[in-house]
């Protein structure tokens, strides 16, 4: 999978650039440190190199989020179309700190999802930790995972079972009193600090930059350690794909045979001479966002990935192992509006009608979760370019309103790519606000198609920043009242002065 991935978009001359799209928590966000010291940013530089020698841009999403806005893996996984790009190459995942019982659901669900993307990208998983013989695999859910997942895929980098099979004795260590994983440590035992820290000419930088965990937080040394070994795996896998590449150019046969194949769903983009029309096949794609190969050298040939690398079509992937069959086998991800940042993605559910409901953003600053040494280090420095590289990127929002003067907030919901019926609102900001601020509120009135919801039929879910409007189409579900329309429009209304609602996301399935 990892061959055919870098391949594909080798191959492919529409395709300027290889995508990947970070989900996680503050790890993933880089918290505690500089955003240019997280392992994304480190891995874009690390790694841009080998793309721009094939004419490609590498682009890094970090879609990290901080936990103040009360997400979790449960409700961020739904998004997955929305806060990364929808054609991205690869998935990373990362919530170490959340992921406490029956996370299995959420990261099956994600790879089963990430199948029905247009580039089918891999999920690879970081996790901040680790053990000394094991990334993690000594649990039966994550084995399991790993054994039915592979083929798609899969896989998961520990930070400190890495550093471990490097062949250094943190152990023998620990009884001498060293803790090279204890918080503030400089130096994992191979290193002092990072690569681009050796060229660093301000001790206090130099010396930071090696900082293996700042606290739960790693440090830049310890995004390093993951940055790198993304970095050599993805190497590998292009090299990989050019020696079949060049296997097949030796041999005399095109090797876009081996990834592609001549597209038998035509769209309509045929003219009438029975050639592809380049106007109508370019609005395809990117209207679409399908990915597809145009070739003008061969007259308008037209190719798509070969989908038997491995089988992504629902019927043909494996039965899921912990997700629920009705949300994690499905044509199509789920849709999604966050009103978070960053989002890289296209939202699926749109406003139709806002009237006064406002949108809001927390507005962070330069040092807004960056440590505190760095942060009296940059103000020494007190250069502009230096703050804006250490900014981080997440910020809470939502649209809000706090009484019925603001008029009615509708949504027009993706009805054609709602086959469950599955309809999630989150609130902002806190992990336990679904509750209180949508099923308890009574002065809160919520309709589909102009018909009020039954609150006594929602639930909190999937985590207790969201409730659950609707848990299926009546087909589906025999306690359900709705049913698919061509049109589905949901709608938000204060009654009389209330305490504020505030929506983060809207998710549609």
């Amino acid at each position: 999978k990892l061959i055919t991935t870098m391949a594909q978009a080798l191959l492919n001359p529409l395709q300027d650039d290889f995508k990947i799209g970070t989900i996680g928590s503050s790890v993933a966000a880089g918290h505690d440190n500089c955003h240019y010291d997280s392992y994304e940013s480190q891995l874009q530089r690390t790694l841009s190199s080998i793309f721009q020698s094939a004419g490609m841009n590498l682009i890094v999403q970090n879609a990290g989020e901080g936990g103040g806005c009360g997400d979790t893996h449960e409700n961020q996984v739904f998004c997955i179309t929305h806060n990364v790009s929808p054609d991205v190459d690869i998935i990373h995942y990362s919530w170490t700190y959340f992921e406490h019982g029956g996370a299995e659901k959420a990261r099956e669900s994600l790879i089963r999802w990430g199948q029905q993307m247009p580039k089918r990208p891999m999920v690879h998983h970081l996790v901040a930790r680790g053990k000394a013989n094991t990334c993690e695999g000594d649990s039966k859910e994550n084995a399991m995972l790993d054994n039915t997942y592979a083929a798609y895929g899969y896989n998961a980098f520990c930070i400190q079972t890495g550093l471990y099979f490097g062949g250094h004795d943190y152990d023998k260590e620990q009884e001498e009193g060293i803790n090279r994983f204890g918080w503030q440590q400089v130096g994992d035992g191979y290193h002092n600090t990072t690569r681009y820290g050796e060229l660093e000419e301000d001790e206090e930088r130099r010396n930071g930059l090696g900082t293996v965990y700042r606290n739960w937080h790693p440090g830049p040394l310890g995004f390093q350690i993951a940055s790198d070994a993304f970095a050599y795996v993805y190497s590998m896998g292009v090299l990989m794909a050019l020696e079949l590449i060049e296997k097949d150019m030796d041999a005399g046969l095109d090797p876009r045979d081996r990834w592609f194949v001549k597209s038998t769903d035509d769209r309509g983009l045929l003219s009438t001479d029975g050639e592809y029309d380049e106007t109508e096949l370019m609005n395809f794609i990117e209207t679409e966002n399908k990915s597809l190969l145009h070739d003008a050298s061969s007259k308008q040939r037209l190719l798509e990935p070969k989908l038997s690398l491995p089988p992504q079509t629902v019927k043909d992937m494996p039965k899921p192992l912990f997700c629920n069959p009705l949300y994690c086998s499905i044509p199509h991800p789920p849709s999604c509006i966050n009103y978070e940042k960053p989002t890289y993605g296209v939202p699926g559910p749109t406003v139709q009608t806002q009237n006064e409901w406002k949108i809001w953003k927390q507005n962070n600053n330069w040092a807004y979760e960056v440590g505190k040494k760095d942060i009296a280090l940059f103000k020494r420095w007190n250069d502009e370019e230096w703050y804006q590289k250490c900014t981080h990127l997440d910020a809470c929002g939502g649209i809000a309103a706090s009484d019925s003067s603001k008029g009615e907030l509708v949504f027009e919901l993706p009805a054609s790519k709602m086959t469950t019926g599955l309809i999630i609102v989150c609130g902002c900001c806190g992990k336990k606000v679904g509750e209180d601020m949508f099923l308890k509120n009574e002065n809160l009135e919520i309709k589909l198609n102009g018909k009020v919801l039954n609150k006594s039929k929602m639930d909190v879910y999937p985590n207790a920043k969201c409730a659950r409007l609707v848990k299926a189409f009546k087909e589906f579900d025999e306690d359900s009242d709705i049913s698919k329309e061509d049109e589905l429009l949901l709608s938000f209304n204060l009654k009389t002065n209330a305490n504020e609602v505030k929506i983060s996301h809207l998710i549609a399935l």
